[in-house]
C-alpha cells in the first residue's frame, strides 16, 4: 500500500521547490542556517520532490528532500520541506566515507533550532531486528525517551510504511545520481548501500518524535544516508 501512495517526481522540479519553500518558509530558513553553520552545503539541484497521500487524510502533500554536502566527506546532511512551508532536517556521522556511525536531528521549535544527538546504535534495536512492527515499537520508545518535538496539527497524516518506503526511494535514488558517482567508486557505494536499514529506523525516530507536528518532512543526507519524518497523530 505505501509504494501505490508514495510517488516519486524526482529531481526535475526539485531547486524550485527548494527555492520557493526557502523563501517562503522560515523554518526552511533557520534549518538552512543552521546546516551551513555546521559546515554543509545545499545541492538543490538533487533535491528529490515526491507527492504523498494519506489513506487517513485522504489529501496528498508534496514534499522535497535537498542534500547537503561536507567536503570532508566525514558528515552528510539534508532537510526537508512540505508544500506547507514546514522543515525539518538530519546531519549523520560517515566512518570511512560509509558506515552511518550516529545522526543529529534538526527541529524547530518555537522559533529556534533544537537538536537531539545520537549514536546509530540506539535506533537499531541489536542485530537481527527487520523492519516490522516490533522493529517501529523499539524506536518509538527510543523517541519517547527523547521527548517529542511538538508543534501544530498536521497537513496530513502519514503512518511508517510511507515513511520506510520513502526514506529507502530517496536513498536509492541519491546514491544512482551522478553527483554520488562522482565521487564514490562501486565498492564504497555498495558499503554505503548497507546502510539501508539504519536509514529506514532513523526515519522511523524523526516520525515518532514529531508526532502531531504540522508537516510530512524527509532529511535525506547527499552521498547515501537518509532518514525521513512525516507528521502522524496515533
Amino acid at each position: 500500500m505505501s509504494a501505490e501512495t508514495v510517488q516519486s517526481l524526482g529531481p526535475n522540479r526539485g531547486h524550485q521547490f527548494f527555492t520557493k519553500v526557502l523563501s517562503r518558509s522560515l523554518e526552511a530558513q533557520l534549518l538552512h542556517e543552521r546546516l551551513r553553520a555546521e559546515g554543509l552545503e545545499p545541492q538543490p539541484q538533487r533535491t528529490q520532490v515526491f507527492n504523498l497521500f494519506s489513506d487517513m487524510s485522504l489529501q496528498s502533500i508534496a514534499v522535497g528532500v535537498t542534500p547537503y554536502s561536507d567536503p570532508d566527506q566525514q558528515r552528510e546532511g539534508g532537510m526537508s520541506s512540505s508544500q506547507g512551508g514546514h522543515a525539518q532536517a538530519v546531519i549523520v556521522k560517515l566512518a570511512d566515507r560509509s558506515r552511518i556511525t550516529g545522526f543529529t536531528h534538526l527541529a524547530v521549535l518555537d522559533g529556534q533550532v533544537t537538536a537531539s544527538e545520537h549514536d546509530v546504535g540506539e535506533v537499531l534495536g541489536g542485530p537481527g531486528m527487520l523492519d516490522s512492527a516490533e522493529d517501529d515499537a523499539f524506536v518509538e520508545a527510543v523517541a519517547l525517551q527523547t521527548g517529542k518535538v511538538r508543534a501544530a496539527l498536521p497537513l496530513v497524516e502519514i503512518d511508517t510504511r510511507q515513511v520506510r518506503s520513502l526514506a529507502s526511494i530517496s536513498f536509492s535514488k541519491l546514491l544512482d545520481d551522478d553527483f554520488s558517482r562522482s565521487v564514490h567508486d562501486e565498492s564504497e557505494i555498495r558499503d554505503l548501500r548497507g546502510n539501508a536499514r539504519a536509514v529506514n529506523a532513523i526515519g522511523a525516530f524523526v516520525l515518532f518524535r514529531t508526532q502531531g507536528s504540522a508537516c510530512c518532512s524527509c532529511s535525506c543526507s547527499c552521498w547515501g544516508s537518509s532518514s525521513c519524518s512525516c507528521s502522524y497523530v496515533g
